[in-house]
């Protein structure tokens, strides 16, 4: 019988359960014949995780094999030699082997074979080969299973973790030292390829397939190092690699390897967050210093930024005025066409409109035609106007970009781009969904990635629509013929006669009447003009400005400690790029020290920039944006009608003063149905801005601060934090416009 249990208890078939036993033997075997059925069991399930599709997963099944197992049938090996020869320790007197002292030797490998069943069963569960678990859940339950009260089962627990950390460590060197994704598992790391380079970034992080013990800031530089590791190695970046001006290739992988790999050598198991975060922020500061900053200098860096700032969020208002411009007089030579005419339904008349991709680059070329008179006699060049026209691009938005996008980031990490409201703007500007976005080049796509544009895109297409609408709602006054009489009143002599003037007393009781009838339309449209000067100036002179101010004091490192509160405490953005530059080298030597800021920080305090910019701009709120999007189109609405009454009373008074006349045209009825129809406008867009200031209000009672970012650890950068938007609502409020 002791032969049958060293043989089931070794995993192979015996006839133990065949034997005849009494009561009193049978409950005592019971528990060796679980742990045989289990170590059996657990034999042949390791055999299919074998063949898991992680190598982390693969790793922990051959340690258990290996290890845990191994040690099992080591210790029935041991139990067997004892027997055979006899010792004291497992046999009695008469050569009896006590069933009990059998039992007693593998009473501790019970649990432990139960735990080890059940970690196998994690990875990949009985029966579902589909369904399997990645390297970092496994990885995370060990750690959650080394905090128990059993020491057998924290030493197997803490050994397996050592095990799948220590793969998951060879996966990571691949990355960080290589720029490379593992050639084996790659599936399961945690870094994965996008699809293109033009549609997504080319490497993203996935947060499902990131352990727990890996912070977010730790992720966002292992994949911030191995991309730009990446990125050097496969477009054969170069730079100048010494003061003599020779230019070479930058080769990491041979001048930094043993640096780098120094810093991962002295890590030891299981992995702290800690000692993990100071290895990649070693390494990271080691790249920067010998590469990246070699690849991107702190001039090129702002000289993106303050093209992003000029361009993108309107800081050059020239730009987007003659943009708007350009664009309008596109459609209106659209309209003017033969054939074209707008309904009730479409009072602007752009149903229909079909505008292609050469007519939204023409606009895009007038603009910088328009931009280029304005420069000054004695400032010819603008480096930053140049670059732009080599970069910025206006086209047609595919039907899968027409709202804004946000990438997946690391779930909950703090430096995350947040969800912006999936309400448009981009078709405001032409009838069709257009992007202003600028073609990163390299390598600058290190530091700006394609979500952060997608994220400035959609910023501009917002900002430009409530710019365009002011522009429109306040043009009314400058061109509109409804705010004067024209032609002049008759003068003498015509007026001294009779005929005269009873015809200038007719012209002039005309004029009153339309006066009177339009009262409430211009209350309204000054409201309007109100609503969106006020608005644009909170967010674009107080919001955009302020807080590109504040990135632009950390960068230079001038005191940041005081938040600015005015844009006047930094310098223009010519003078701080010549700052720089360094326009001889006393300002260089001067200036250097305070410049040397890491690419990757550089990076992380941009992301925190526009997360907190977009925030300010209260562009995440749904509800604002959408009651935004509706008054502006209502906006737009109430300018169309006023444009169209305009040239129907210009029509009706030369039929009734010159006798002109058109016998297909039913002016009088049009002018009923106008009016009508301007009336119902009015009353809209008084609406939306109702609906739009009781949002203002709503937004001002709650707080945001815990959805603001701010710094993690001492020197970072913290986002400016400006006034809320009660300054914008007591500014409302006090103009007396809206109630």
């Amino acid at each position: 019988m002791l032969h049958e249990i060293l043989l089931s208890l070794s995993g192979h078939p015996s006839a133990l359960e065949d034997l005849p036993l009494s009561p009193s033997e049978s409950a005592l075997l019971s528990s060796l014949q679980l742990l045989a059925q289990r170590h059996r069991e657990l034999r042949a399930h390791l055999v299919l995780v074998a063949s898991h599709s992680s190598t982390i997963c693969r790793a922990v099944a051959a340690a258990i094999t290996s290890s845990h197992l191994a040690r099992f049938q080591k210790k029935i090996l041991e139990v067997e030699s004892r027997i055979l020869r006899k010792d004291a320790r497992s046999v009695g007197a008469y050569n009896i082997v006590p069933l009990a002292a059998v039992v007693a030797e593998f009473e501790e490998w019970t649990r432990l074979m139960d735990w080890l069943w059940g970690v196998a069963c994690f990875m990949l569960p009985p029966g579902k080969s589909t369904t399997q678990c990645s390297g970092a859940a496994i990885m995370d339950k060990l750690r959650i299973e080394a905090q128990t009260g059993y020491p057998e089962l924290e030493e197997a627990a803490l050994e397996l973790s050592k095990v799948a950390e220590s793969s998951w460590l060879r996966q990571l060197s691949s990355w960080i030292l290589y720029g490379r994704l593992p050639a084996f598992g790659g599936d399961d790391f945690f870094i994965q390829e996008g699809l293109s380079d033009d549609a997504e970034e080319a490497f993203r992080a996935e947060s499902k397939l990131l352990p727990k013990f890996v912070t977010s800031e730790t992720a966002a530089s292992i994949l911030f190092i191995g991309k730009s590791l990446n990125l050097i190695k496969n477009r054969g970046l170069q730079s100048s690699s010494n003061g003599s001006g020779l230019r070479g290739t930058l080769n990491p992988e041979l001048d930094l390897l043993s640096v780098h790999l120094r810093h991962l050598s002295i890590l030891q198991y299981p992995l702290s967050s800690s000692s993990l975060s100071n290895a990649i922020s070693d390494i990271r500061l080691s790249l920067s210093s010998n590469t990246l900053q070699q690849l991107l200098p702190l001039p090129k860096i702002m000289e993106m930024l303050s093209l992003l700032q000029d361009f993108l969020l309107l800081g050059r208002g020239e730009f987007a005025v003659s943009l708007i411009g350009e664009a309008d007089e596109r459609i209106r030579s659209r309209n003017r066409r033969p054939g074209h005419t707008s309904s009730r339904k479409d009072p602007v008349g752009l149903n229909g409109l079909l505008v292609k991709e050469g007519e939204v680059n023409a606009i895009l070329s007038r603009t910088w035609g328009s931009l280029a008179t304005l420069l000054d006699d004695g400032d010819l060049v603008d480096e930053t106007m140049d670059l732009a026209r080599d970069i910025v691009q206006l086209s047609i938005a595919k039907s899968s970009t027409t709202r804004p996008a946000t990438p997946g980031r690391a779930k909950g990490a703090k430096h995350s781009l947040p969800q912006i409201s999936n309400v448009i703007f981009n078709d405001f500007l032409v009838p069709v969904p257009t992007t202003l976005s600028v073609a990163v080049p390299s390598p600058l796509d290190l530091f700006l990635s394609s979500s952060e544009m997608s994220i400035y895109s959609s910023i501009h297409s917002y900002l430009l629509a409530i710019r365009r609408a002011h522009i429109h709602t306040s043009d009314m006054w400058r061109q509109s013929t409804l705010r004067r009489d024209h032609p002049a009143p008759l003068g003498p002599p015509q007026s001294t006669s009779p005929r005269g003037q009873a015809l200038l007393k007719h012209r002039r009781q005309r004029a009153y009447n339309r006066r009177i009838e339009m009262r409430k339309v211009w209350a309204t449209c000054s409201a309007a003009v109100f609503f969106l000067s006020e608005t644009g100036e909170f967010l674009e002179g107080q919001v955009v400005k302020e807080s590109w101010a504040h990135l632009q004091n950390w960068i230079i490192g001038k005191d940041t400690a005081s938040r600015p509160s005015t844009a006047s405490h930094v310098s223009s953005p010519t003078s701080l790029r010549a700052s720089i530059r360094g326009n001889n080298n006393e300002a260089t030597v001067a200036t250097a020290p305070r410049l040397q800021r890491d690419p990757e920080a550089l990076a992380s305090a941009h992301r925190r920039y526009l997360t907190a910019l977009v925030h300010q701009l209260l562009f995440t709120d749904i509800s604002f944006t959408s009651h935004l999007r509706t008054f502006l189109r209502h906006a737009d609405e109430l300018v169309a009608y006023l444009v169209r009454l305009q040239d129907i009373q210009i029509s009706l008074d030369l039929e009734e003063d010159e006798g002109v006349e058109d016998a297909l045209a039913t002016h009088a009825e049009d002018e009923k149905e106008v009016k009508k129809e301007l009336d119902r406008s009015r009353k809209r867009l008084d609406g939306d801005m109702k609906a739009l200031v009781a949002r203002l209000r709503e937004l001002d009672e709650r707080t945001e601060e815990s959805q603001m970012p701010s710094a993690v650890n001492e020197g970072d950068f913290e986002p400016w934090r400006g006034v809320g938007v009660d300054r914008l609502l007591m500014k409302l409020e006090f103009g007396g416009y809206v109630d």
